[in-house]
């Protein structure tokens, strides 16, 4: 586990440059709110803001096609893309987690998770371990496996996306022995690990944080907003799902979550909005330039 943390950590750094991420952050965080349709020239021309040529643009969203993420789609005689079913579920479930500030929890017990999956369905098995440790959850020995409770809809829900009710069943519990709970929690979980992520975040936030907030700005310029939120956002989605959010005493002193956590919340409060702002601008001048 501890490598799969390292080489999460390691690929923040380069993350908020990769057309593919960008443009599922643009789609994501901004074109929901135009009922998840854009048309092309709108994406090439934010990607454009960003520093991705119109080529990469393409090729991306033509493996997004191919992936079910995105469907090509016409819309008033303007070719564009718009969000899946299941992407646009994805999203919605995902806002809680990334979009709402997190609260360390008290100890309300656990969530367990235990499958037996044929060995005939291996590539199964092998991607319902990669998502639930993609969820927080952690593996205690086997087919069973453990988290807070508060994450008892995440794996639900990562149950009926990979269609495998029936080989796995969902227990709510408490620990009672033979180990104390802290012990235990940092047998189950790489701390270390998932703290190095939201150092990564951290480290990669700290420019932005410098440029905004040195001087005192009320009325930030809607460009410069949505360039810098969505490359934050970009590499600040994937960590929250790496923490399953335990209570504070079951963390080490000094948990990097919660300043990491404060680092995207100011930069949100501050420039979420003026970022959303000048993304209409572009998706609206952008269809009317090809319905002419």
């Amino acid at each position: 586990m501890a490598s799969i943390f390292a080489g999460e950590a390691k690929d923040l750094i380069d993350r908020a440059n990769r057309p593919q991420s960008l443009i599922i952050t643009i789609y994501g965080a901004y074109s929901r709110s135009l009922g998840g349709w854009l048309s092309s020239g709108a994406i090439v021309s934010l990607c454009a803001e960003l520093d991705v040529d119109e080529a990469s643009v393409r090729s991306a969203l033509s493996r997004f096609k191919r992936r079910g993420i995105l469907i090509s789609k016409t819309q008033n005689g303007v070719q564009g893309y718009a969000l899946s079913a299941e992407a646009r579920k994805t999203f919605e479930l995902g806002d809680t987690r990334v979009l709402e500030r997190r609260e360390a929890p008290r100890d309300e017990g656990w969530v367990l998770v235990a499958f037996s999956i044929p060995e005939k369905n291996r590539a199964l098995r092998y991607q319902l371990r990669s998502r639930l440790i993609r969820v927080g959850f952690a593996q205690v020995t086997g087919g069973l496996w453990i988290a807070p409770r508060q994450l008892t809809n995440d794996v639900t829900a990562l149950s009926k996306s990979l269609n495998i009710e029936k080989h796995m069943s969902i227990f709510s519990a408490h620990h009672l022995a033979f180990q104390t709970t802290p012990s235990a929690v940092a047998e189950w979980w790489d701390l270390d690990g998932i703290g190095s992520m939201y150092k990564s975040f951290s480290a990669t936030v700290r420019p932005v944080l410098k440029k905004w907030f040195t001087k005192k700005i009320s009325k930030p310029d809607p460009l410069e907003a949505f360039v810098d939120y969505t490359k934050v956002l970009t590499n600040w989605r994937h960590v929250p799902y790496f923490d399953p959010g335990l209570p504070s005493e079951y963390l080490p002193k000094n948990w990097a979550g919660f300043s990491a956590m404060e680092s995207f919340f100011k930069i949100h409060d501050l420039l979420a909005i003026p970022a959303l702002n000048y993304f209409h601008s572009v998706a609206g001048k952008a269809e009317v330039k090809k319905k002419r």
